[in-house]
């Protein structure tokens, strides 16, 4: 299920963007402080640019498998087992990631409602929630679309013989 994935590149191009921002303004606040007194408010906005990098990447990441993965256990198995293994960890992780992009949605929700803003510059605290949300719920229908493609693989199942 291919559907999606440009607009989970999209996402982590956006996620890039974002640290290099986050990088920029930081450069740009060290020198700043050598003449004058630097950039009001740096921590709110690299927090806000390195949590939205961080989790707007995330989506792109796990339909990639682009993240570290450990075949200790693996690499003994059978190829039936390596898929059986594969899609257990996958579930696990869809589960993980729906469980956390409803309690991300829910509290995301909560602080629009209340007009809360950062300490710093007054930045609304739902800007910051937002990337944070987004990264979540797409992580969630990445690992969904994983687990349909895990589905619909050639695998080999015991007793068959090779593929």
């Amino acid at each position: 299920m291919k559907i999606l994935d440009p607009v989970f590149r999209y996402l982590a191009l956006c996620g890039a963007a974002s640290f290099a921002v986050a990088a920029c303004i930081t450069v740009v606040d060290v020198v700043m402080r050598k003449f004058s007194g630097g950039i009001i408010g740096t921590v709110d906005y690299v927090q806000l640019f390195i949590v939205s990098g961080a989790f707007l990447a995330m989506p792109y990441a796990f339909r990639e498998n682009a993240h570290v993965t450990l075949d200790l256990v693996s690499a003994f198995l059978p190829p039936y087992g390596e898929w059986l293994l594969s899609l257990a960890t996958n579930l696990l992780t869809l589960a993980f990631c729906i469980l956390l992009g409803f309690y991300t949605t829910q509290s995301a929700l909560s602080v629009l409602s209340s007009s809360d803003i950062s300490m710093n510059i007054g930045i609304p605290m739902w800007i910051y929630w937002a990337p944070f949300t987004l990264g979540l719920v797409g992580s969630a229908v990445a690992m969904a679309f994983n687990v349909a493609d895990l589905l619909r693989a050639d695998r080999i199942e015991p007793g068959k013989g090779t593929a």
